[in-house]
């Protein structure tokens, strides 16, 4: 047996199909039943009104004038439709229709004898004659003490609208099934147009071209939502993507010159084997190169570790103060030597809770490039502040600056400007600096203007101390 589609358009139409079809039925049932009921009201009300005005004929013009309004109303009226009994208290018929369609009509005893009393106006009954196809409906009432009128009709006419109103509803629901189908398969197609677009994208994505994205407006706040998240997700992959590819260039750029070094250094070595000073000198270059590269690969998985958030610190109550002030002083032999001039602002015993060790590491880093790149007779400053909300760290410098469309990437690790490929490094301090940070549950901006100088601001959460 063939499996139904299972794709979301169809569905979505079948699920509008049922929808649109039940809500027709129930309204065209609803429907069908008030025209009924109305029907029955309208035939009753009709039944009481003759009733009426029989009995204010009777009270102005009397009886004569009764029995030719019946004779009148018998000649115009279809005998099979209607049929007027005029009754006295006994019983007895004072007027008659053609009762001959009527076989079966019999007195209800009880109702003509509780309108005789005087104990209702009016008293309806619905009868099943056995030789009519229809059911009839009857009315008795008082025209004056001891006269009874009793009226019948046919629901005939009634039973014909409504055959004739089911016909109707039939063929509008029949000819609903296909339109609803349609109708539904097209609002379907249409919703559905922007989730396969994101798919098409997503495939043509899958097959490496990140340039792709998807562009259909108009489709609603859901599917509009998914399409500029699935566009904003595959913007992200794609600064990835070029971002690992521009990191691994700079991991083998930056391996391959000392594995070079090191390569040249032992083959010069090689060379010479009777110099025992020469051996030796190769032998420190090797060391110092291998110490670079493991310091290269060991601030690789520190930053790695750091932004994963799996790194493992041992938090204790740290002084910053004290940890700026040791910084400055440890620095301050090379700014002497370049003839920087560092200057130091610092509020004391602000305390943090965090990893000592580290937080060197990230000063130090930090204080290593802004004299790196100041030139001489430049001005290096260190504010630490604090703050109801945290501490604010700033480091700022005259250097050489930082050109706007870099600043966003200069926390990307392995990520040198041009105007630094020329220095010594690997392009990981900052990463490390901002990863840290961020592990200790603060953040790290940089404010910069080429020429001008750069301003790294640091804001770490204060330790509260508890009475």
């Amino acid at each position: 047996m063939r499996r139904l589609p299972n794709t979301l358009a169809f569905r979505l139409t079948l699920s509008y199909t049922t929808a649109f079809l039940v809500s027709s039925l129930v309204t065209l049932c609803v429907l069908y039943f008030s025209v009924n009921s109305i029907l029955n009201t309208r035939m009753d009300e009709d039944l009481q009104e003759d009733i009426t005005e029989y009995k204010m004929l009777y009270n102005t013009e009397g009886m004569s004038r009764v029995l030719q309004e019946l004779e009148r109303e018998v000649g115009s009226d279809d005998e099979g439709q209607v049929f007027l009994r005029l009754l006295d208290a006994e019983g007895e018929e004072l007027f008659a229709s053609d009762l001959s369609e009527w076989n079966g009509l019999k007195t209800n005893t009880r109702l003509f004898q509780t309108v005789l009393a005087s104990k209702v106006v009016h008293a309806l009954e619905t009868l099943e004659l056995e030789e009519h196809e229809f059911p009839v409906r009857t009315n008795y009432g008082l025209l004056a003490p001891g006269l009874i009128l009793h009226v019948g009709e046919s629901f005939e006419e009634k039973e014909e609208i409504m055959d004739l109103l089911l016909t109707v509803f039939v063929g509008m629901f029949c000819v609903a099934i296909p339109l609803a189908s349609g109708v539904g398969w097209m609002i379907a197609r249409k919703d559905v147009r922007g989730i396969e677009a994101v798919s098409r994208a997503a495939v043509d994505i899958e097959r490496g071209q990140l340039d792709r994205r998807v562009m259909i407006k108009n489709q609603g706040d859901e599917v509009q939502t998914l399409v500029d998240t699935f566009n904003a997700m595959a913007e992200r992959i794609r600064s990835l993507i070029i971002e690992m590819r521009e990191m691994t260039d700079n991991i083998a750029h930056d391996l391959r010159s000392p594995l070079s070094r090191i390569r040249a250094i032992s083959e010069r070595a090689l060379s010479v084997t009777t110099d025992n000073a020469h051996v030796q000198a190769a032998a420190s270059d090797t060391l110092e190169e291998c110490d670079r590269l493991l310091h290269l690969i060991n601030t690789t998985l520190d930053v790695a570790e750091a932004e994963a958030g799996v790194m493992q610190i041992d938090k204790e109550p740290v002084n910053i103060s004290k940890l700026v002030e040791d910084a400055r002083d440890l620095f301050e032999p090379a700014a002497e030597e370049k003839d920087i001039e560092i200057t130091c602002t610092l509020e004391s015993d602000c305390q943090i809770q965090g990893n000592r060790q580290m937080l060197q590491r990230m000063l130090a880093n930090l204080l290593d490039n802004a004299l790196k790149y100041t030139p001489s007779h430049g001005r290096v400053s260190i504010d630490l502040v604090g703050q109801l909300q945290g501490l604010r760290v700033s480091i700022a410098d005259t250097g050489i600056g930082i050109r706007p469309e870099d600043q966003r990437r200069v926390f990307d690790r392995f990520f040198r400007c041009d105007q630094s490929r020329s220095r010594n490094g690997c392009g990981l301090g900052l990463s490390f600096a901002r990863a840290v940070v961020r592990a200790h549950g603060g953040d790290i901006t940089l404010e910069s203007e080429p020429a001008r100088g750069s301003t790294f601001m640091i804001r770490l959460p204060r330790l509260s101390l508890r009475p």
